[in-house]
This record gives structure tokens, sequence and C-alpha cells, in this order.
């Protein structure tokens, strides 16, 4: 129990640390969806390939798209079921990468 304590502090010290080195963090979605994740979990060399693939303009298309289709896409091209597990995995991997 000790160990966790001073693990949470020590990312907790981090992350504040980040915060003060970047105060405005600009993160795109080709570093959340970076090509290592996407070719480890989808059938995809990066973010911009799966977008193409599901005949949209831009990232920006996705959260526009019918929620149902986007699942089937995800099930069938991914390792996930859907749309926010798979954000979700990519977020956690991004933010365990700064570490």
């Amino acid at each position: 129990m000790m160990q966790d304590n001073l693990n949470k502090d020590e990312l907790k010290s981090r992350l504040e640390k980040m915060a003060e080195e970047n105060p405005n963090p600009q993160i795109s979605y080709q570093e959340i969806f970076s090509p290592a994740f996407m070719q480890k979990y989808t059938n995809f060399a990066n973010i911009d390939f799966f977008i193409q693939n599901l005949k949209l303009k831009n990232f920006t298309e996705l959260e526009k798209m019918n929620p149902a289709t986007l699942d089937s896409f995800i099930q069938k091209e991914t390792h996930f079921k859907t749309w926010g597990e798979m954000q979700q995995a990519a977020v956690n991997n991004y933010m365990t990468s700064l570490f």
C-alpha cells in the first residue's frame, strides 16, 4: 500500500511538472492514435488510412458518423468493440508513453 501511494505521488509530480513546462498542450489526434498504436490494434498503418477507409475527409467527421455504423467498422477492423473503447485505449497508450 505504501508503494502505491509513492507511485501516485510520483505520477502526480510528473504530471504537474509537464503542465508547468507546457501549460497549453496541443496534442494531435495523430499523436493519440500513433502509427505504433494503429499497427498493433487495427488493420491500418495509421489513423489517416483508417479515416480514408471509412470514406471520410478528416478526423472530425468521425464524430458525425452514425455510432452503430462506426462501431460495426471498429469491430471488423480493430481489436475493439466500440469507438469509445478504441479512443480510451489510445489515450491510455499515449499517457503511458509519456513516462
